[in-house]
């Protein structure tokens, strides 16, 4: 392959798997930008108190993003089924 056609692949392949990366990196920039509002964003200033008691409700009113959920394997002894759930499948 010559050097030509190596740089075309390389396009094509990151163009190609735009559609996976974008999505991801939209919500990571979006929770990076949630997550330092309070102090004033990336580059700002510390907001006001006014807006800051606006933050916190609005904050506050949102689901948590970080969920506790149990392994399915914990929550089966938990739960007092017992036994290995792999020798219940068969």
């Amino acid at each position: 392959m010559n050097e030509t056609t190596k740089e075309i692949l390389k396009f094509v392949v990151v163009i190609g798997a735009l559609p996976w990366v974008l999505p991801f990196l939209r919500s990571l920039v979006t929770d990076l930008v949630s997550a330092v509002e309070e102090d004033g964003g990336l580059l700002g200033d510390p907001p006001s108190k006014e807006k800051l008691e606006e933050i916190r409700k609005r904050k506050a009113s949102e689901p948590d993003p970080l969920v506790n959920e149990l392994l399915a394997h914990v929550r089966l002894e938990r739960e007092g089924s017992g036994g290995d759930a792999r020798s219940r499948r068969g």
